[in-house]
């Protein structure tokens, strides 16, 4: 499961969004629909650790660094609904 984590960090002086956690995927989702990516690149599952980061999970089929391949696709969307969202990285853990 490791290899399919995503980290959206955000700028901790921005308070965090009202919008739950699954809006940001939907939005990433909706993106990456209409860039022509792959239906196998999308956010299944989103959720917020204690400091506000978000993590994501990609579909099975997908891996974080296939997705990442679309990166400035997910920072500019999650940003849409979390104005905190500075970037977007592999979960190295």
């Amino acid at each position: 499961m490791a290899e399919r984590c995503l980290i959206l960090r955000r700028d901790e002086s921005v308070p965090l969004s009202n919008k739950m956690n699954q809006e940001i995927a939907s939005a990433i989702n909706g993106a990456l629909f209409h860039q022509k990516a792959p239906a196998y690149i999308r956010i299944m599952n989103t959720k917020r650790n204690a400091k506000g980061a978000i993590t994501a999970i990609t579909h099975p089929n997908a891996t974080a660094e296939m997705a990442l391949q679309y990166r400035d696709i997910i920072i500019t969307e999650a940003r849409m609904v979390d104005k905190g969202v500075m970037d977007v990285e592999e979960n190295e853990s």
